[in-house]
């Protein structure tokens, strides 16, 4: 099948419209009927066999007449028509659309220039006066007698929305014509076939035909076997590609010998390529201070089973290499190694051990009464706070201190109030990575955390229900 418009072969199947087979060209994007063969016909000696050749709703004595044409009579009040409208109209029509005619009344401004533009389009224009329904009463006046003045008429296209119209249609099929009523909703035009109630539809803002359900399922699955065929093409030169690489790759091995195979056959299959991202200060510093430990971690480390454990020793280190370094501070690097050398095992590690996701500057600087951090672009140093005069405060009282700091942090949105003492263990078992009560047993100051707080004039303790609570009870802390 060849399209008469630009002589394509690039036809396909568009439907069956008044059972007359509808061809669409992928060339032009034209549609066009297939044309009778009178041959054919005239092989065909009985009427039911001619019948079976003849679109449904078209007369048999007006089929084989060459004669016949189309007209379309539209209400521009109503319904406004584009050229691609008219097209879509005229391939429904199995006979050329010739005649167009328009009703309105041209001298309302709301039809703006639209007389000028269906002039120039070949429309015949017809006025109206102004007044309710005057040019659906015009169409209907003027279509009743149409054959009167086109007498070669064969199928009318009434375009309107109205449903007045409905008279006009039905009086026009009474005279043995085929009538396609027009209506627009939204962006969706309508043709209906007023005897076989088959109805088209045509996207105004795509300006194609809406296709049925199974025409439109031919197509999904034309396109997703298009697409599937897509992919194996893509996937079988990205094979080619990978073979291509592990052949290149196999030849920078020579001379080959059995080390270099072996390391080519353990040699990563799959290739990915992850982009990189730019390292932050913090990364930077992290990798500088990280870059002169060693790999290795020798055997017997020492064990640190707290992190004031490991806030002593590190303490003891920069008091002894403190000497070693300008301004009494320590390189955190520096510091890292020598912690390394002395205790078998990395800091860092042993800070993670205690809090998760930290490191030792985190820790350095979660103790801003025993350590003074400085940073120098991506490097840290760490030197010791001076300590107050009072150098002879029991340890009782340090805690005692520190039990009132955390206290106070808990109670910042209302300071005095009471809180739980399972709340200020918990947060003490947090800074310090030791329980209260083990922290007690060390200072030979019992077990018993409720007995502690009660022997302190800094708190206040209640009972509520089965729950103590604890609160500052010295004004001077606020």
């Amino acid at each position: 099948m060849k399209c008469p418009i630009c002589e394509s072969d690039q036809c396909c199947k568009n439907g069956r419209p008044n059972g007359h087979q509808r061809y669409l060209c992928k060339a032009c994007r034209k549609q066009f009927f297939e044309p009778l063969d009178p041959q054919s016909l005239s092989r065909k000696s009985t009427e039911s066999e001619l019948s079976q050749a003849i679109p449904k709703g078209i007369d048999t004595a007006t089929t084989t007449d060459s004669c016949g044409i189309a007209i379309l009579l539209l209400d521009a009040e109503n319904l406004k028509l584009n050229v691609n409208t008219e097209q879509f109209l005229a391939s429904l029509c199995a006979y050329p659309l010739q005649v167009k005619i328009a009703f309105a009344n041209w001298k309302n401004p709301s039809t703006g220039k639209l007389d000028t533009e269906l002039y120039d389009r070949g429309y015949e224009l017809i006025h109206v006066p102004g007044g309710a329904n005057s040019a659906d009463g015009k169409m209907i006046a003027f279509g009743a007698a149409i054959l009167h003045r086109y007498r070669d008429v064969r199928q009318v296209c009434v375009c309107s929305s109205d449903g007045l119209l409905n008279h006009l249609c039905n009086q026009l099929q009474n005279q043995g014509l085929t009538v396609f009523r027009v209506r627009r909703q939204n962006a969706i035009l309508s043709v209906e076939n007023h005897l076989t109630g088959e109805i088209n539809h045509y996207s105004c803002e795509r300006k194609i035909e809406i296709p049925t359900l199974p025409e439109l399922a031919n197509q999904i699955s034309d396109l997703l076997k298009t697409e599937y065929q897509s992919i194996d093409d893509r996937i079988a030169r990205l094979s080619s590609v990978v073979e291509l690489f592990q052949e290149r790759r196999a030849l920078e091995f020579t001379p080959i010998n059995s080390t270099n195979i072996e390391a080519f056959a353990s040699a990563p299959k799959d290739i990915t390529c992850e982009p990189k991202e730019p390292a932050t200060s913090d990364v930077v510093g992290a990798n500088i201070e990280q870059e002169k430990l060693p790999e290795t971690v020798p055997a017997d480390p020492v064990t640190i089973d707290s992190l004031e454990v490991l806030e002593n020793i590190l303490v003891e280190i920069i008091e002894s290499e403190i000497n070693n370094f300008p301004n009494n501070a320590i390189n955190v690097a520096e510091l890292k190694k020598i912690f390394f050398i002395r205790c078998q095992v990395q800091a860092d590690h042993i800070v993670k051990t205690f809090l998760v996701d930290s490191s030792l500057v985190k820790f350095l600087k979660s103790r801003p009464s025993v350590f003074q951090l400085t940073s120098s672009g991506s490097e840290h140093h760490v030197r010791i706070v001076q300590k107050s005069s009072d150098s002879n405060t029991s340890p009782s009282a340090t805690l005692e201190s520190s039990l009132a700091k955390i206290l106070i942090a808990l109670t910042a949105q209302s300071p005095g109030a009471y809180i739980s003492t399972i709340l200020v263990a918990g947060e003490f078992n947090k800074q310090y990575g030791q329980p209260i009560t083990q922290k007690l047993k060390s200072m030979d100051l019992g077990g018993k955390f409720i007995d502690f707080l009660q022997s302190c004039q800094t708190f206040k303790v209640k009972k509520e229900g089965k729950d103590y609570q604890v609160a500052i009870a010295l004004s001077q802390f606020f």
